[in-house]
């Protein structure tokens, strides 16, 4: 809903609520991506399904969601992509969905991070 006063979005407000648990949220969102993705589905999961899913059913905000997507990608746990449309997408960062995304998308194959975790297996 958005406040007509000062056009700010409950959606993408702030965390206000200072008992969010941050190690939770951000295993709820590794956990979205995974589920999100699974072998019926394409590989890789757009942020918005991220959003949408926790911030409806969970008491996150966007910008805290957003913050944990951030930190996974900086940890190494997520890898973001481009799919042929153009449409960002995130997979985690383990063997079975890289080989999986590989397949799906080729010419991400390339990318070192995927490399990397492919031949380290």
């Amino acid at each position: 809903m958005v406040n007509k006063f000062t056009a700010v979005s409950d959606y993408d407000a702030p965390d206000e609520n200072e008992d969010v648990d941050t190690k939770h949220r951000y295993d709820r969102v590794l956990s979205v991506v995974d589920h999100q993705s699974s072998p019926k589905q394409r590989p890789g999961v757009r942020p918005r399904v991220v959003y949408q899913t926790l911030a409806c059913y969970a008491v996150y905000t966007r910008s805290g969601l957003k913050a944990s997507i951030q930190a996974a990608l900086d940890n190494g746990d997520l890898l973001a992509f481009r799919d042929p449309d153009g449409n960002l997408r995130l997979v985690l960062l383990t063997e079975s969905k890289l080989r999986r995304l590989v397949e799906h998308y080729p010419e991400v194959a390339d990318r070192p991070r995927i490399a990397e975790v492919l031949d380290d297996s």
